[in-house]
């Protein structure tokens, strides 16, 4: 179980330890942790820097504090652990670019691969993500969420779990700065007509044309964040 700290940075010792104990399943989801008195007393450590190491594994994604409760383990899920790191990126424009470079490579392939896969039944589940994305901008909304669903539902054509998996990851880390770049003026517009063509060219089954259509919606993308205000 808990061991007493020797090293200097007790606040990352106490969370590395806390860490191990969630990940081996010592503390599982659901479980409530003993309070920073009682932590403070099994570490031989001070409460101060138990609550950092609190506030550490919170900002995380792995525990939450409960009001009038106490604090919880999480269900650690891909949101859980990527939206902090997305707060992160956000603040290195040199690491969101590669990502998108990183994206685009992926998402052209698998524009290609859900051309060349693509069924009726398949295409009818595109058409209601781009919908969705339609009646967002029609009411004058970023149409963000659409926006989402479209790319999860290409990676999902595919069949691949593994590359819907990383595309998420992709997703989640730039959830920030594509916000930012649909607010744009008439940027929802644009990326609509983007991501139509994109429809049409998959639906169509001709792959290349698919990668192409991604790859030119992707790369305007990336220039937009000239003009966005991510910081």
């Amino acid at each position: 179980m808990l061991e007493p700290i020797k090293k200097t940075r007790l606040y990352e010792d106490i969370a590395d330890q806390l860490i191990s104990l969630i990940q081996d399943g010592t503390l599982a989801p659901g479980d409530k942790l003993p309070s920073e008195r009682q932590l403070a007393e099994d570490l031989q450590v001070s409460r101060t820097a138990v609550r950092e190491a609190l506030h550490s594994l919170a900002s995380m994604g792995y525990i939450e504090s409960r009001v009038g409760e106490g604090t919880y383990v999480k269900q650690l899920t891909l949101d859980s652990i990527m939206h902090p790191l997305s707060s992160m990126l956000i603040k290195d424009e040199k690491l969101i670019r590669e990502l998108i470079d990183v994206r685009t490579l992926l998402e052209t392939e698998t524009a290609k691969l859900a051309a060349q896969s693509i069924t009726p039944d398949k295409a009818d589940k595109l058409y209601e993500a781009l919908t969705i994305m339609e009646e967002s901008v029609a009411r004058g909304g970023s149409g963000l969420t659409g926006d989402n669903a479209f790319h999860n539902t290409i990676a999902d054509i595919t069949g691949n779990d593994a590359l819907r998996m990383i595309l998420n990851m992709c997703g989640t880390l730039l959830a920030k700065s594509r916000a930012a770049t649909l607010q744009l003026p008439g940027q929802p517009k644009k990326s609509l007509a983007d991501h139509r063509t994109i429809y049409e060219a998959i639906c169509s089954g001709n792959s290349e044309k698919a990668a192409t259509a991604m790859m030119v919606h992707l790369q305007k993308a990336y220039r937009n964040l000239d003009f966005a205000s991510i910081k």
